[in-house]
Order: structure tokens, then sequence, then C-alpha cells
């Protein structure tokens, strides 16, 4: 009776922090417009399936389609006269080489259940936000102790970061998910040596490498896990290394492959970061939020909270030995995926910190352990930490809520559809930011045009393309048109020169214009007799 009565209360606060969880996650889940990413995953969970229908069966016609214009699928096409085996193999090779395949099948499942309302889409990711919730407190309770365990999760629950990626179309939340199933099922197999916990790591890290390529490093830090925890007896070695063979050995002609791919210096578009500012923008975006507010300051709490981990966890009453185990995993666990990512950064740039996610329940789990430590110390001394953590939080929740992070082509949209007329032609600058426009966007059809690419340059470093000749291809491209809109977004990548919007404000009176967040709208009349009169001249 006494057990049943002490379970009731933990049990109940684990249900408050899931609903917690879902709550903070749910009711902003519209505060920020869809951004490219977002609307290149609507497209793929309907273009993915439908390639691969269209390989089986080359008279297949699809029945449904996204609610938007589309990029091309990054799927090679196939002729109808090839052997359905080599068919198949095309489709899937081109799958394959795009990050992330998997969570577009799974997406389009998902959308045929819930529609393709911006709710709708990100409820997919919400639900797995909130599954971290229960799965890191297993995985603390199992680590340390159940205490652990539960401020592990109230951290989960409220954690800024993970929830913005709780909030978005693409795969992030499910691969943390997946992750912290995964280390858990390892810990598991590792102490009882059962073979579905190690088919569960086989399993969820198999998802997981087919929902985002960096899923990859999990390999590594298994064999450091594993080399830390020293399985005990040879059918668990055994596992483990049936394991670790299944999850590289069907894989080693594709590492081959991306291995020398990866060896080949080249600008990928990402920025240069040296290992120091990648852990400092892991750090500052696990410990605060997408938008750091609090700086400097806002990290202090969860600093602190780590630090005091890391002194329960050597000091602790489950023992030195346990303990400091325990730690180097935790560490490890954030220290591996980092290191395998700056080491392919160092030739080619891939870093950006969304691609460790699955890395930062351990620092939720670190700092868990500190909370803990500081409530058996003394309760009073525990409340100020934790409320400071949930203050830092609760104001970049707030923050992601209220203020606008995304470039905001829904307002964009909106400015354009009120003052919208037909025979208006709309150009796009740069030209993939159509595709989110063209979701918020109410008539059916419109005149619209790519902008020009005008950053192409010689081997000297010269332009290739002239003012004049970006004068003719705008002249071209507006002809017979009265009002054109301008529609920019990050327009340097696309005309550092500012060319096509240049030469709207010199043959044309702007009448309307708008900015928003990383939007910005102008509307011309043009004056094509000035511009003929002009350019003769």
């Amino acid at each position: 009776m006494s057990r049943t009565s002490a379970i009731r209360p933990r049990t109940a606060f684990l249900l408050l922090l899931v609903l917690l969880a879902f709550a903070v996650r749910a009711v902003p889940l519209e505060a920020q417009s869809l951004w490219r990413d977002e609307v290149d995953a609507l497209c793929y969970a309907f273009g993915f399936p439908q390639a691969l229908l269209r390989a089986v069966d080359p008279s297949y016609v699809p029945s449904a389609f996204p609610p938007c214009a589309c990029p091309p699928t990054p799927v090679a096409s196939v002729r109808p006269d090839q052997p359905l085996s080599g068919r198949l193999v095309g489709v899937l090779r081109g799958m394959i080489r795009n990050n992330g395949p998997l969570y577009y099948f799974l997406l389009r499942g998902w959308i045929a259940l819930g529609g393709t309302s911006v709710s709708a889409l990100r409820f997919f990711s919400l639900w797995f936000g909130v599954l971290a919730v229960p799965l890191v407190y297993v995985l603390g309770t199992r680590l340390v102790r159940r205490e652990t365990g539960t401020a592990a999760a109230m951290l989960i629950a409220l954690s800024p970061y993970l929830v913005w990626y709780s909030q978005e179309v693409k795969m992030y939340s499910l691969v943390t998910a997946l992750a912290l199933l995964a280390v858990y099922a390892l810990r598991r197999a590792v102490e009882e040596g059962r073979a579905r916990w190690w088919a569960t790591v086989v399993a969820a890290t198999t998802m997981a490498f087919y929902l985002h390529i960096w899923c990859a490093l999990l390999v590594p830090l298994y064999v450091f896990l594993l080399l830390l925890w020293r399985p005990r007896g040879r059918r668990r070695w055994l596992g483990a290394v049936v394991t670790l063979a299944l999850l590289t050995l069907p894989y080693i002609p594709l590492a081959a492959w991306e291995i020398r791919y990866a060896l080949v210096p080249r600008e990928t578009g990402f920025p240069h970061h040296t290992l120091g500012q990648m852990a400092g923008i892991l750090w500052t975006g696990w410990t605060t939020g997408i938008r750091a507010w609090g700086g400097l300051l806002g990290t202090l709490p969860g600093g602190l909270a780590a630090l005091l981990g890391v002194t329960a966890l050597l000091v602790g009453r489950r023992g030195r030995a346990r303990g400091g185990q325990v730690l180097l995993g935790l560490l490890g666990w954030m220290a591996v995926p980092l290191l395998g990512i700056w080491a392919v950064s160092l030739r080619q740039p891939l870093f950006t910190d969304r691609y460790l996610i699955w890395a930062a329940p351990a620092l939720y789990l670190l700092c868990g352990a500190g909370i803990d430590f500081l409530w058996r110390w003394g309760r009073g001394a525990a409340f100020p930490l934790a409320l400071a953590v949930l203050l830092v939080f609760g104001g970049n929740l707030w923050v992601q809520s209220a203020l606008p992070t995304k470039a905001d082509l829904r307002a964009a949209a909106a400015f354009v559809e009120e003052r919208y007329e037909a025979g208006d032609l709309l150009i796009f600058q740069i030209p993939h930011i159509r595709y989110t426009f063209d979701y918020y966007f109410g008539p059916p059809t419109y005149g619209w045009a790519d902008g020009l690419y005008t950053n192409y340059r010689t081997p000297e470093g010269t332009y290739q393309m002239s003012e004049a000749q970006a004068a003719q291809w705008m002249r071209s491209m507006t002809s017979g048109r009265e009002r054109v809109w301008f529609i920019g977004s990050e327009v340097a990548m696309w005309d550092e020169r500012n060319l096509v919007w240049r030469w709207l404000e010199a043959h044309g009176d702007r009448i309307e214009e708008g900015h928003f967040l990383w939007v910005d709208v102008y509307l011309y009349r043009l004056n094509h007799g000035d511009a003929e009169s002009a350019e003769n001249s």
C-alpha cells in the first residue's frame, strides 16, 4: 500500500510534465510562418512516394497534390522501358542521397490523416517532442535515479530549443526521440543481455539513419558507450558485436562513397566555425533557446546546474566508479558527434546546430543530476536554481512565440493578396521563396517570374552578366505588364548588385511597399515608354 502511494505522486507529476510539454508546443504552434525547408518537406512528402509508385508502375497518375507550388523533387526520373529493378534502384538511390527520405514517407502518411494545414503539419513533429519527456525520464532513472530522470524530464518539457524543433515540419524531434530510445535500449541490453533490447537499438538507429545523415555518428557513440559500460559476459558482447555489424556492414559501400565526397574541400554555403565556436553555439542554444534571450547571463543557470551535475556524479551516493562512468557517458554523448561534424567541417563546412539536436538530452540529464543533487542536499537550495533555469526557459519560450524569427512570407503574402490585381506580375528574388509564398497566397493562378541570378563570375572575378544584359532580361520579363511586384528575401544570394530591384526603381513608380522579417515587398507601375527612350538614347 505504501509503495503504491509512493509511486502515484511521481506518476502524476510525470503526466503533468507530459501535458505541460504538449501545451507549450501546441499553443503557439502557428506563431511562426512556415519557412522554405518546411514547405520543401511538404512537397517531398508528395513527391517521394509518387516517384516510387511511378517506378513500380510507369502509368501511375497521382490523385493527390500539395496545396502549393513545389520545387522539383530531387529524384532522378526513370524511363518506362527500363526493367523494374533498374527503375527502383534509380529512384531509391536518389532518395537515399537526399537527407531524410524516410521522414517524407512518414509525413505523407500523417498528411493522409491530418491534412496540410500548418497546425496539422507541425503536429507530426509535436508528438515526438512530447514523447522525449517520458523517454528521458526512464533513461535518467536507469542511469542515475528516478529524481534525476524527473528533473531532466522537466527540462526537456520546457526546453525552448527542443520546443522550437517540435514546431517545425522537419525530422529533428523524431530523431531526438529515436536517439533517446536507442541509448536507453543500449543500456538495457548491456545490463540484461536480452535480444529484444539489441533489436531495439538496431531498429531505432536504422530509422534515424534514414531520417538524417548525421545520425551516422550514433555508431561511434555506441562504440564509446560499449567500451565505457563494458558488457559482462560473452553473450552480451556477442549481442554488441552483432548490433554494430548490422549498423555498419550494410552501409559500407555508401560510407565509402560519402567519405570520399567528404574529404574533398569545397564551399557548402555553411559558415566556417572552429570547434570552440561550434560548442558555444550548441551551449547557447541548449541552455537558452533559438533567440538566446538573456545572452551570456541566460546561460549561467544551466551552466551551474551542469556543474553541479558533474559534482553529483563524481561524489554521489551510487559511488565514484559508477557516477564517473555515467558522467563520461553523458560527456561522450555530447562530444563524439560534435567532434565528428567538426572533423568533416575542416574540409567542407557542414555544421549547423540543429544537426546535433539528438545530443542535447545528454546536457539536460547532466543538469537534472545537478538539480537532484541540490534537492537531496536541501530543497531550499534546489528551488532557486530550478526557478532560475525555468525563468530563462520561460522568457525564451515567450520570445520564440511572440517575435517573428523565420522569414515572414505569411505576412508578405497577405500584404500582396490585399492589393493584388489580375494581370500583376510577381518577381521572386530569390526564386525559392515562391513556394512558401504560394502556400499562403490566395489566388490559385497568377503571373510570376524568377528573379535573375546575376552573381556568376569569370575566373578573373568579373561579373558575367552586365547591367545592360540584366536590363534586357528585365524588359523581356516585364513586357506587357503594367504592375510588377518585387518580393525579395536574402537577395544578395542571387543578385548582390541588386540589378533587378534597381531596374524596377529606375523604370517604374513605386506605389506600395511592405517590410517584414527577412522579406521586402515593392509594387511598381512601369513606364515602358520612358524605359525604351532611355535605352535607345
